[in-house]
């Protein structure tokens, strides 16, 4: 009998001991889960971070990208946003540190070691977020992780990488303050197996790997498991449970130590073999009345072991109510989320310390409150209708709304609402579960505003043009209206940001803007695709004439002056604008064909003289097709020295000598002969050809001068003209032409540079900076354009030549020129009158005191050898 109850009580002790080492178990599982929640929320928090930075940076212009006072200023104005715990860093494309939200001087510092720089500079995560492996900062010296994300352009090259380095003190003090008892261990592991934070003995743990451990053999069987084993960072044996957080590279591991089962149960053997010791006696000193008592020895026996059995029971149901309590009040003290409970009416119950951080209350100020009137006078009456019939309905509610702080201050809460019932089914408390989501939605509504609108307009940007393009075809396609697409292309607008500053260039980009969504329609879509360049989509037109009111309208008010500035800075600006117009579906089937279209007719009417509209029509595209051939061609012949120059003498009209040649450029085309200028010179500057081609003529004209002095006189020039494409390229090609001239050893003086009076005026500044390198400046065809007396001599022009129209308009054509002659001397200018074809011009112009002349009647254009020919037979006689 001694052997069966000693059999019984060892069978009950082992049991106990089992629903321990479970209960470890699912309490480790439970703290599995709630670090789970903390550290996704914690790099959810950081992530969103990163894409508002790489999504600010993605849309600077090139320039600003690799600027670091640039980065510095964006990221410190972003920075105030994030959590303490992080900062964000921008590294450039080769691995070096640009600029930190810190405000810290990180350049020279190079991260191009880092695992999570070479992922994304091998372009291996294609858009994700990376999580690097733990290590200490270059910088800071702090054990940290590293989020990134790669930052790329609009056309997906690779601008750097911004990453976030998170601080792992933070997990380390959460993990420390979770624990209730020292004989639990909680890890934060890089799936790579290195550790990121582990508490106790963080400091010996870091960044120490464990792939070679149980716990990654369970996790190659399994994301989340638990099993036992001795830790190899303090050799303590646990129950581990472990998960691998759904799409990250970390894992959650949670250890309990069984040392307190095995001290109860040894505890329990020893009280119960005393119990034992003094029963066995008892029945011993009691055998005598064995017989007499046995039926009531038996009924006292067993009521022993319900007894026993109950108190058991009861110990193991309040040990179990103890630790869930514990754990309980443990994530509702220290979740990262607000949590409020309620009874079944709606008054406030209790709040957790997350909740009156977020909404500024304490416990106390809340309790007995209604939950409601927490909210926002945002919310509707309709809107928590909806919500009291969903709880009533499931029991559950999942939303937004709007809560206002004690201070005032509105902000959105993410909200889950859960109903707890009573044994009687009845609503007895509700549980919320709140978030704060204002940052968030903050950042998603800049992220998409910076991915579809203009910054600087607030017009829809290139992206949703397109998109909206493509919505409106659709759109014609089902109500069968026909649409318009509309390119408006602003004239001149280079000169006003040249000669007013790009500030008043912005002013007049966004006063632009608002005169163009004056002009169209309340239903038609206005978009800004860069520069100055402007679309209309004019949707389900009803009436074909209202495409001509509203370009019409455009070109009026586009011309119409600009105010720029306030009133002690005030200017005012001059434009015009140049407009194509395509329709659909007549004139394309798909977006790609309206947009060239569109762009084809927009070029039309800059080349017809600007400020007008032109629609699009057929032949268009077979002029753009034949220009395209011209320019390979053009291309083929610069390479092929398919290109000639002539010079054309310039004669001193005092004593008919030779004393200067304006050189000619002329194509040799292999299949269409010599072509002149006008045939191909449009073509070589809209396709920035005529940079090379300016440069190998003037490179053959120094050449030429150099054989021409050495024939005549050192005093011989010659003169070459230049286009305003050659300023565009910053009009700094004169300084290689002056190292040129100096290897030669050619005076500066020997060639005269020839401009317009609209470049004249479109590029003085340039013009400043040829005069100081002592190069003269002729101005050509004087007298057919804007050019003002006080221009002349502000630039300091050399030479004025007279536009040939007045040569050869006879008697009140000489009269300007004499006018013209008498205004350049008066101001130390020589003058060349172009176009001499008859003896009478040459006698006229040489009586009225004209300096120079040029003309078929003095020479026709001739090749560099014909004029050394020509000279030398000049200078002949004088040699003789």
């Amino acid at each position: 009998m001694a052997a069966l109850a000693i059999a019984v009580v060892v069978s009950q002790f082992r049991s106990s001991y089992l629903e321990r080492e479970l209960s470890v178990k699912v309490q480790t599982e439970h703290y599995v889960k709630a670090m789970e929640a903390h550290v996704i929320y914690s790099i959810q928090s950081a992530d969103v971070s990163l894409m508002s930075v790489s999504n600010a940076i993605k849309v600077l212009p090139a320039t600003q990208s690799s600027s670091r006072a640039t980065m510095e200023e964006l990221l410190s104005s972003l920075g105030s946003s994030f959590d303490s715990d992080y900062w964000i860093t921008f590294v450039d494309p080769k691995g070096n540190a640009v600029a930190t939200s810190t405000g810290s001087n990180v350049t020279g510092i190079s991260y191009a070691d880092r695992d999570y720089f070479k992922v994304h500079a091998n372009n291996e995560f294609k858009g994700k977020l990376f999580i690097g492996e733990p290590a200490i900062g270059k910088r800071s010296k702090k054990k940290l992780f590293f989020l990134s994300r790669r930052v790329e352009n609009a056309k997906g090259e690779f601008l750097g990488v911004v990453t976030a380095p998170l601080n792992v003190d933070r997990y380390v003090k959460v993990f420390e303050n979770s624990r209730f008892n020292s004989d639990i261990s909680i890890s934060l592991i890089h799936a790579g197996g290195k550790v990121i934070a582990r508490v106790p003995n963080f400091e010996q743990a870091f960044a120490r790997d464990l792939s070679a451990t149980s716990l990654f053999d369970n996790v190659r069987r399994a994301s989340s498991g638990t099993y036992k084993t001795v830790s190899l960072i303090d050799n303590v044996t646990r129950v581990f449970s472990y998960h691998v957080l759904d799409g990250l590279p970390l894992i959650i591991v949670v250890g309990s130590n069984d040392n307190e089962a095995a001290r109860l149960l040894q505890q329990n053997y020893l009280t119960a073999g005393g119990g034992l010791a003094i029963l066995l006696l008892l029945m011993f000193g009691a055998g005598h009345f064995s017989l007499r008592t046995y039926s009531r020895q038996e009924d006292r026996e067993l009521r022993y072991r319900a007894l026993y059995s109950a108190s058991r029971e009861m110990e193991h149901q309040l040990l179990a109510n103890e630790e869930s309590m514990k754990l309980a009040s443990l994530l509702f003290q220290n979740s990262g989320e607000g949590m409020m409970v309620t009874d079944a009416n709606g008054l406030i119950l209790t709040v957790n310390p997350a909740f009156s951080l977020l909404s500024g209350y304490t416990e106390k100020e809340l309790i007995g409150h209604r939950a409601y009137e927490l909210a926002s006078s945002r919310n509707d009456r309709e809107f928590f209708d909806r919500i009291f019939e969903a709880v009533t309905d499931s029991g559950h509610w999942k939303g937004e709304l709007w809560h206002q702080s004690k201070n005032g201050e509105e902000y959105l809460v993410s909200m889950v609402v859960n109903t707890v019932y009573n044994e009687k089914g009845k609503p007895f408390r509700y549980v919320a579960l709140l978030s704060d989501i204002t940052q968030k939605k903050a950042s998603e509504e800049l992220i998409w505003r910076q991915a579809n609108f203009d910054t600087l307009t607030g017009l829809a940007n290139r992206r949703m043009f397109h998109e909206h393009l493509r919505l409106e075809m659709k759109k014609t396609d089902r109500s069968q209206l026909p649409m318009a697409l509309v390119f408006v292309d602003l004239d001149y607008f280079k000169e006003i940001n040249d000669t007013l500053g790009h500030d008043k260039g912005d002013m007049l980009l966004k006063q632009v803007a608002t005169r163009l969504l004056g002009c169209v329609r309340s239903t038609d879509t206005v978009a800004r695709l860069g520069g100055d360049e402007f679309t209309v989509i004019l949707s389900e037109l009803n009436n074909a004439g209202d495409v001509v009111r509203i370009a019409q309208e455009i070109l009026k008010k586009m011309s119409t002056p600009f105010h720029l500035g306030d009133s002690e800075d005030r200017q005012v600006a001059h434009i015009s604008s140049s407009i194509g117009i395509t329709l659909y579906p007549d004139d394309g089937a798909d977006a790609e064909t309206l947009i060239k279209n569109a762009d084809q007719a927009m070029y039309t009417a800059k080349q017809q003289g600007r400020n007008r509209f032109n629609y699009f029509a057929s032949f268009m595209q077979e002029a753009t097709r034949a220009r395209m051939h011209l320019v390979n061609e053009l291309r083929e012949a610069l390479q092929h020295d398919q290109l000639r120059i002539l010079y054309q003498p310039i004669i001193d009209l005092s004593n008919g000598a030779v004393v200067k040649a304006e050189a000619l450029v002329r194509w040799q085309h292999p299949v269409r002969g010599l072509l002149n200028p006008a045939e191909f010179l449009n073509v070589a500057e809209s396709s920035g050809l005529i940079i090379g081609i300016g440069d190998w003529v003037f490179h053959q004209a120094a050449l030429e001068v150099q054989k021409l002095q050495a024939i005549s006189s050192p005093a011989f020039q010659v003169s070459v003209n230049k286009s305003a494409w050659q300023f565009r390229d910053d009009g700094s090609n004169y300084r290689r032409w002056l190292d040129f001239l100096k290897e030669l050893k050619v005076s500066p003086q020997s060639l005269i540079v020839e401009v317009t009076e609209n470049l004249l005026l479109d590029a003085a500044s340039n013009n400043a900076d040829l005069r100081h390198t002592h190069m003269q400046i002729s101005l050509d065809d004087f007298g057919s354009g804007h050019c003002s007396v006080a221009f002349l001599k502000r630039f300091g022009v050399d030479y004025i030549k007279i536009a040939p129209e007045f040569v050869t308009q006879g008697g009140d054509g000489l009269l300007i020129c004499e006018a013209m002659i008498a205004m350049a001397h008066k101001l130390g200018i020589k003058v060349i009158a172009e176009g001499i074809e008859t003896q009478q011009q040459l006698a006229a112009l040489t009586a009225i005191g004209c300096d120079f002349g040029q003309g078929y009647l003095l020479s026709r254009p001739i090749s560099g050898p014909e004029l050394e020919e020509k000279l030398q037979k000049q200078c002949e006689p004088v040699n003789k």
